[in-house]
């Protein structure tokens, strides 16, 4: 036959012979035999982890979805609403932080109310001190009517009960400042004591105005003269304990012994191809063959917290040793030291396996012991499934069903050099950093008395992967996840799993997320900085107001108090511009809280850069915003199971009381014509590498002025990346600090800053698993970066770019979705 175009013969197909190869599959083979019968004549590599992954996703299709093994999604420790007002807006505000995409309303710009704007003079010493109070609230009374002709007052944005004449006339105000002295006491009274005492130590009682200080600190207007205070904390004052919802019943010892950092970086961890494979046919045959488990249970806190009963909280107290001349924290309750904690000792556990425990071939090794009733603790079961092998279930947020992420727990009781596995079960996010090399920390009590040495990165064979665990339908929230599954259908959960050959024997060890930084921790930190020579010309500390959960955030001011000679040209503290930063709104971003210690100590520093920076700027410092959630071990949200950075728009003074008392100083700054040059928000990134930030550029012509501050970090700041930052202002960032503040207020250089939990993948630390060092040195470098840009803003330093070099300069990624970005910044 001829082909009809060209006409030439057409060949013959040869009919192919069917392959079916040599091996033909057994009947009746289970999943597990059948992903290890299909995949067991290749080698380890990328390819063959992807077709293992593929036929694991296509055997769970018929292996059945199991709840997770406990009650209920929500956890056993519940903060008590009752003494909290509004609980219908605060039901709608879980609501809102609990969906996967916020949709947000129609942004309002509503500013605090201005009745009370003078109360919020105390947190500002630079003026009470220094400059005529008499004009400073003159000038607030202009700003308060010029702003009530321009907006009404309504019950959505004036939270007084004042007449429309009283909003509309204040009166006038006369003002006799107290002044304060260096200690802290109040001229004509002494140093703070109990017959004076300081702001928030003895009166801690919560109130409407969201735990403000007593009345004997705000503005009064009695007979028609008022009198403002700077209370300010002295290095005599000892912190009150950390308040929590759940009964602590240890202090944890890495913030006894504290944490000194490696003197080399971590290098990011390298998985075995081969390994993924292997642990999913684990984890598959786990379900087939039921039977192999022990499924013994380790560690109950459902069950602990029934038979706890009217014991008594073990807290931090936190000490200036006059001995030692540095600060201690200390438990509150006898602990148990180590070697006597009622744990077999290292010679009976040699004695039950039968010989040395090094290089031992005897499986009869002890139950691991487990617990997290302690500060920034969160673990709420382990079971232990093979010998080496436990299952573990994370809290959720207090309030809340979701945010499984953060975890801190000590293990006892353990053999050393035998690898233990830990699974935990109930992870929610699609990716992990842990798959990027991310490895989890460890602390040893044993080398941290012998040696000294802190928190390290550590862990192998370390996977994340879907499992076949699913969310119990009847929990709190579920309906969320209804309207965002197309299938109406529970999602499943998702298994980080990791071994560690713990170093020694018979120790008590702690496992955790990321490096922790407690509340403790910060008031120790803070204590110590009190108590540096001459440290009261430079910083004043000061209680903001007081949390949900009665406990005490604190305001920092730093800045040159008395003029220094040394500085002739130093800026006059009147015309010093304010620079505002916040953090740790996140409890489980505790980068951010390195990263500020970082800013802080090297503003309080002698460097040359940091004693500039103190004669030209007033730094207004809220080292930790959510307190509540960082004391408790949430991950997330506040007390109330809200997200707070989702409420900066209007936050309630009796919910989210350190929001509403820091937009009042924005506002204060705002009325006295003194707008802050810089606010910056820390965060913590979970899923990119390296540290980068936010910003807010909706006209081209603050560009140039919004993208300085990265470029200057870009360039002297070597774990900082450019290329990572967005400038975008999606609809989903409006209630958040970095938005809401910017419109509000006109801020145009406000910021996040996110830090990565992982690594660097560019500059000098390309490779590096980040570590405390890094992330202080961030802090300085961003001290720094201010200091470059202030000169830069002079015009004979800078000249303005153009759209083309914008367009070639300045380029950076898309901010990412919601369910991409876990800081919501």
């Amino acid at each position: 036959m001829l082909h009809k175009k060209c006409g030439k013969p057409k060949r013959k197909r040869r009919k192919r012979k069917q392959n079916t190869g040599d091996k033909k599959l057994p009947e009746q083979m289970d999943p597990a035999s059948l992903l290890q019968y299909i995949t067991r004549d290749c080698g380890p590599g990328k390819a063959i982890d992807n077709l293992a992954l593929t036929c694991s996703q296509i055997i769970r299709k018929s292996i059945p979805r199991v709840c997770l093994p406990i009650p209920s999604l929500n956890g056993p420790v519940h903060f008590d609403e009752s003494s909290v007002d509004d609980i219908v807006i605060i039901q709608e505000m879980r609501e809102d932080s609990n969906g996967e995409e916020d949709e947000e309303p129609e942004v309002v710009s509503v500013p605090l109310p201005l009745s009370n704007i003078e109360d919020f003079l105390k947190f500002f010493p630079e003026i009470t001190q220094y400059q005529d109070t008499t004009d400073v609230l003159h000038t607030l009374q202009e700003y308060r009517k010029e702003y009530l002709a321009q907006v009404p007052q309504t019950p959505t944005n004036s939270q007084n009960e004042m007449s429309d004449e009283q909003r509309s006339d204040p009166g006038p105000i006369s003002v006799t400042v107290t002044p304060v002295h260096e200690n802290g006491g109040v001229r004509g009274q002494g140093p703070c004591s109990p017959a004076t005492p300081a702001l928030g130590v003895t009166d801690r009682r919560r109130s409407r105005n969201g735990g403000a200080p007593s009345a004997a600190y705000s503005i009064s207007r009695s007979a028609g003269k008022g009198v403002v205070t700077s209370p300010v904390l002295s290095s005599a004052f000892t912190p009150i304990p950390a308040i929590s919802v759940k009964k602590f019943v240890k202090v944890a010892a890495p913030d006894i012994y504290g944490h000194r950092p490696p003197v080399v970086s971590e290098p990011l961890h390298e998985a075995i191809p081969s390994v993924q494979r292997t642990l999913l046919l684990l984890d598959i045959a786990r379900t087939v063959h039921p039977d192999t488990l022990m499924n013994r249970i380790a560690y109950d806190m459902d069950e602990l917290m029934k038979s706890e009963g009217e014991r008594e909280h073990a807290r931090s107290i936190v000490k200036w040793d006059m001995g030692l001349q540095r600060c201690k924290i200390l438990p509150s309750l006898p602990q148990a030291a180590l070697g006597s904690t009622g744990d077999p000792t290292l010679e009976e556990v040699e004695r039950q396996l039968g010989g040395p425990v090094r290089g031992s071939s005897t499986v009869n090794i002890p139950t691991l012991g487990f617990e997290s009733r302690f500060e920034c603790g969160n673990l709420r079961k382990a079971i232990q499934v093979r010998i080496f092998e436990y299952d573990l279930v994370l809290n959720s947020d207090i309030g809340s069903s979701r945010h499984h992420q953060w975890f801190y727990f000590e293990v006892k009781n353990m053999v050393a050099d035998f690898p233990y596995r830990f699974n935990i079960i109930n992870c929610e996010k699609g990716c992990s950093s842990f798959t990027q090399g991310m490895q989890p920390l460890l602390y040893s009590t044993n080398n941290a008395l012998t040696t000294g040495a802190g928190w390290v990165r550590t862990g192998k064979r370390i996977c994340y992967y879907r499992n076949n665990f699913i969310r119990r339908p009847n929990d709190i929230n579920d309906k969320v996840y209804a309207t965002v599954n197309s299938k109406n259908t529970c999602p499943t959960m998702y298994t980080l799993t990791f071994t560690i050959c713990f170093p020694h024997s018979h120790d008590t060890c702690y496992i955790a997320y990321h490096y922790p930084y407690s509340y403790t921790s910060l008031q120790a930190h803070l204590l110590e900085l009190q108590h540096i020579t001459g440290i009261n010309k430079i910083l004043r500390r000061q209680q903001l107001c007081t949390s949900v959960g009665g406990n005490a955030v604190d305001l920092l001011t730093i800045t040159q108090f008395p003029i220094s000679t040394s500085y002739p040209t130093a800026t006059p503290i009147g015309e010093r511009s304010y620079v505002v930063l916040t953090a740790r709104i996140h409890p489980g971003e505790c980068n951010s809280s390195w990263v500020m210690k970082g800013v802080i100590e090297f503003l309080l520093s002698d460097n040359e850069k940091a004693i500039q920076l103190r004669n030209a700027f007033i730094f207004k410092i809220i080292p930790m915003l959510n307190i509540d959630g960082v004391v408790n071990g949430s991950h997330r949200c506040s007390l109330l199971g809200v997200d707070m950075n989702r409420q900066w728009i209007n936050p309630l003074p009796h919910l989210f009381p350190s929001l509403y008392h820091t937009k009042g100083l924005m506002q204060l700054l705002v009325g006295l014509g003194r707008r802050p040059v810089l606010y910056c928000d820390f965060h913590g990134h979970s899923r990119k590498k390296n540290v980068f930030m936010y910003g807010n550029i909706t006209n081209p012509t603050d560009n140039a002025t919004v993208k300085l501050l990265p470029t200057i970090l870009d360039i002297h700041a070597p774990v900082f990346s450019f290329n990572n930052c967005c400038f975008t202002v999606e609809k989903s960032r409006e209630s958040t600090a970095r938005v809401a503040l910017w419109r509000q207020y006109e801020i145009t250089r406000s910021y996040t800053l996110e830090s990565t939990y992982c690594g660097a993948d560019q500059g000098p630390y390309k490779g590096c698993q980040v570590g405390t060092q890094h992330l202080e040195e961030m802090g300085a470098k961003f001290c720094e970066a201010i200091l470059i840009m202030a000169s830069a803003d002079q015009p004979c330093c800078v000249a303005e770019p153009t759209d083309d070099d914008n367009d070639s300069l300045y380029s950076s990624e898309t901010e990412g979705s919601d369910s991409d970005d876990d800081s919501s910044a």
